[in-house]
């Protein structure tokens, strides 16, 4: 498909999709179906709050995948990243414990714990926005939602990707809850559980927690042990008071703890095919066999509270949100893989961020507005040891670089959107947020020689990169307009324009160079996008449909860049003129029968750089021009498929049979579309799950296998060529295990 076709082909393929739903609907409406008859059965709504208001997901012009409970459980979604499977046009990767997250090509290719990406992510209704503390146990929950597109008006900076909100499971009126048990592969073990435990009639509260550990898909024939080892465990309750009608408090606090191993990479020598010290690896076609010398472990520490009062008054509702994260990550990891000393980093970060925000909502007839006020304070701190090329003892050859750091960002915004029904099912949406961002860092490189190999310095620290304090405050303006109309009582289609921003700031993610602490400017995409939701056939079929066109500026990419006279890369951090993406997105969930259902999502991306002329040099001393190269994250085609067999038995006894496909085309991970810096293929991958469940008792017991083929797929690979490798991260080989759950 050539560029630009996937929006020039838009239009007539929801035209299409227009004369089949309205085709459908006609052969529903002879049937003389009731409305209460169709809403009996089929496929069930989902209740999402994507607008800051409740709605049903099919009501929404705004592109969603939401997961509920159900779904998050049998697909076995443990963590943030692994949510992907299940949502087109969405990618995480992860390097030195910091994930990236791409919705629709939109992300930052950074490993930087410093990082701040653009798309957002939220833990029931506030900002996570540490990259450190983005990764975190799922359990207890009631959905998940990924919204795509700029979602600036009502969400705010660092969206011009979409978000990631989790929702938890409240507590209800009576006692309620369920406990689950797991055993897999590796040696892995599960352990999930959550009660609802009434205190009186109007306070109720909802103990939840999870434990997951394993020892490692990987081996380490260096010292013969385990690679990649899990051990997590979090917590969390919540009080939920309702006084009287129409009035909530909510105090949830929670804890997380990560004692895993780090990935580690099989590392790709380009000097003649080895390493610096003229290591190969001796296992190149195996992803399970590592040999590295270095201890790994990503040890991470999270506390929250979030405070939230609602309350409604006629045809107003108010709503405060409060919150609090205290996070701290120490991360050791052997970047080079390999028995040399040729980059060993030990990272160390700590955040608290302090969010409040009121939302003061009007709903009356046609119109339906939210007017808000958002408040946001961090304070993050960082010091980082790189022993670089420590196999060289002299302090003439080797690099032992210690980094600090340090960001404090507040920022505040005041947000309006409102909805109006111009005509009976015909709304218009206007929305825009003011943002004034104030940023402040400090960031120092010391060359320390000796520093990992005596016990005493051999002399006085070298600053690599001298101490320095920048700030600077940044005014930006996004916006929202859409149309949305209702063609039927269950078929949606919509129009938008989406403006966002990610923020200005300062890389502080410096290692070798003062080349490397640059500002950027904040950036900035226009969204145009079309869409189509229906629920037909008697609520047996649901599609879905998005065409969507990004005009990006000022970009902010991470640039590998060489500096003369210096052995080593600089990471930059840079504006890119212009980008653009077109893609097309479709989900479909089907229900032929009552013993079958049938699902499917689609999502093509067009993402290259228009216009990208990069400051740094690449290895030759030529300039670095990236104009016309495909974005690092943004696969060509992302595909998923699954069904569902149930098999009735005697009394409340059936038999469960799913079955996941998910393909994924090559992705590229660096600007100069590089294919030793990509995927260097697609993947394929199979799961699947038999459930024996009693439906009365409330009882399942459930045998799975994810990648049941075995598929060795690439996950990421970090353009460290200066220091003669490429470091590869490998996806998880094939795991199975068994699982007992009950609810009550």
């Amino acid at each position: 498909m050539s560029k630009g076709s996937a929006w020039a082909y838009a239009p007539g393929l929801v035209v299409a999709a227009l004369g089949w739903s309205a085709a459908a609907q006609a052969q529903q409406e002879q049937v003389g179906e009731s409305p209460q008859e169709q809403a009996t059965g089929g496929i069930s709504e989902i209740i999402v709050t994507a607008q800051r208001r409740s709605e049903n997901m099919q009501k929404v012009p705004v592109s969603i995948t939401a997961l509920d409970s159900k779904a998050l459980t049998e697909r076995g979604f443990s963590d943030t990243i692994a949510i992907t499977k299940d949502v087109p046009n969405l990618e995480v990767k992860t390097f030195v414990g910091n994930p990236n997250f791409f919705i629709r090509g939109v992300g930052l290719n950074d490993f930087n714990s410093s990082s701040i990406s653009p798309v957002s992510i939220y833990r029931d209704d506030v900002v996570v926005a540490a990259s450190g503390a983005q990764i975190f146990s799922l359990f207890d929950l009631d959905r998940v939602e990924v919204l795509r597109g700029p979602q600036g008006t009502l969400f705010g900076k660092n969206t011009t990707g979409g978000s990631l909100q989790f929702f938890s499971h409240l507590p209800g009126n009576g006692v309620e809850g369920y406990a689950r048990l797991g055993y897999g592969r590796f040696d892995r073990v599960e352990a999930e559980g959550g009660v609802t435990l009434p205190i009186s009639e109007t306070l109720s509260a909802r103990i939840s927690g999870v434990f997951l550990r394993d020892d490692g898909p990987r081996v380490n024939v260096f010292n013969d042990t385990r690679s990649g080892e899990t051990k997590q465990y979090a917590g969390r309750i919540i009080l939920r008071w309702r006084p009287q009608d129409g009035t909530e408090v909510r105090l949830e606090s929670g804890i997380g703890r990560d004692r895993s191993d780090m990935v580690v990479a099989k590392p790709l020598g380009v000097v003649n095919g080895a390493n610096a010290f003229g290591y190969t690896d001796p296992f190149p076609n195996n992803s399970r066999l590592l040999n590295y010398n270095y201890p790994t472990q990503r040890h991470s520490n999270d506390f929250f509270t979030n405070l939230t009062f609602m309350h409604e008054m006629d045809d107003f509702s108010i709503k405060l949100i409060g919150g609090y994260d205290d996070n701290s990550v120490a991360n050791n990891i052997d970047v080079d893989a390999s028995p040399s000393k040729i980059d060993q980093l030990q990272l160390r970060s700590k955040g608290k961020q302090y969010t409040g925000e009121l939302q003061i909502g009007y709903d009356n007839g046609p119109l339906k507005a939210l007017l808000g006020l958002y408040y946001f304070k961090e304070k993050f701190r960082a010091h980082n040891d790189a022993n670089i090329f420590g196999e060289l003892t002299s302090a003439q050859g080797a690099l032992p670089v210690v980094t600090d750091s340090t960001r404090d960002n507040d920022a505040y915004a005041a947000f309006l959107q409102g909805t109006y029904e111009v005509l009976p099912g015909f709304r218009l949406t206007a929305g825009g947020r003011y943002t004034i961002d104030k940023v402040g860092v400090t960031s120092q490189v010391l060359l320390i020689p000796g520093y990992f190999n005596t016990a005493e310095p051999l002399g006085a620290p070298v600053p690599l990169v001298p101490y320095a304090e920048l700030e600077d405050t940044f005014r930006s303006f996004s916006w929202r307009l859409s149309a949305d109309y209702d063609i039927s009582a269950d078929t949606l289609a919509y129009a938008s324009i989406n403006r966002g921003f990610k923020a200005g700031g300062y890389n502080i993610g410096v290692i070798f160079s003062p080349a490397e602490r640059t500002k950027v400017e904040p950036e900035y995409l226009t969204a145009y996008e079309i869409g189509l939701k229906t629920t037909l056939l008697d609520r047996r079929l649901r599609l879905n449909l998005a065409a969507f066109h990004y005009k990006y500026s000022d970009m902010q990419v991470q640039s590998v860049q060489t500096v003369p006279g210096q052995s080593v890369p600089t990471l930059a951090i840079e504006n890119a003129a212009e980008a653009s993406i077109d893609g097309i997105e479709a989900e479909m969930i089907a229900l032929p029968a009552d013993w079958l259902s049938l699902g499917a999502s689609v999502g093509y991306l067009d993402a290259k750089f228009k216009s990208y002329a990069s400051a740094g040099l690449d290895p030759s001393g030529n300039p670095l021009d990236f104009s016309g190269n495909k974005l690092p994250g943004a696969p060509e085609w992302t595909i998923g498929l699954n069904a569902e067999v149930k098999v009735p038995l005697s009394g409340d006894m059936q038999v469960r049979l799913r079955g996941d496909y998910n393909y994924t085309s090559k992705i590229y991970f660096n600007n100069a579309q590089d294919e030793v810096i990509s995927s260097g293929k697609s993947r394929s991958i199979a799961d699947v799950r038999l459930t024996l469940e009693n439906t009365a008792a409330g009882w399942s017991l459930a045998a799975f296998g994810k990648n049941i083929f075995n598929e060795s797929y690439i996950v990421d690979a970090i353009d460290l060529r200066g220091l003669s490798f490429v470091p590869r991260f490998y996806g998880d080989p094939a795991r199975w295990g068994v699982e007992f759950s009950y609810r009550f």
